[in-house]
């Protein structure tokens, strides 16, 4: 018996293309969900651009890679930061090497040395320029 669905946004749930998701995957998830199915997102992306989820609803949400993990809207189950050392670190690092580098916090996104790499993840991503 089947207790749980995981799902990945881009490119399984969400178009590359049309960045949004079928009908027929919307149906088929919300008749998972009348079965008792529990259904969640399991994604690279942080919360702060999941913005081509529609009006779905998930119970729960595996993000950052597993470094933020959320049960319904705002219940966090789990986080594991950066320490903030290696935050300053990495800083450094990428503005003596002119590395284009997003930082992510809980609700908010920046980015460091903004170039061609970050306006290819904004465009494929369909998120707006990243603040500096």
């Amino acid at each position: 018996m089947i207790k749980a669905l995981f799902f990945d946004i881009d490119g399984t749930l969400v178009s590359f293309k049309t960045h949004s998701i079928p009908q027929s995957t919307i149906e088929a998830i919300n008749k998972a969900k009348e079965k008792g199915i529990k259904v969640f997102i399991s994604t690279g992306r942080p919360k702060a651009i999941m913005n081509n989820l529609g009006k779905l609803e998930f119970d729960g949400y595996i993000t950052m890679n597993g470094a933020y993990c959320f049960a319904g809207t705002d219940e966090v189950i789990y986080k594991s930061s950066i320490t903030a050392g290696d935050v300053v670190t990495i800083v450094n690092l990428v503005k003596k090497k002119s590395i284009s580098c997003i930082f992510v916090q809980e609700k908010k996104m920046g980015i460091c040395n903004p170039g061609w790499m970050s306006d290819e993840f904004s465009a494929t991503l369909n998120v707006p320029t990243l603040p500096e």
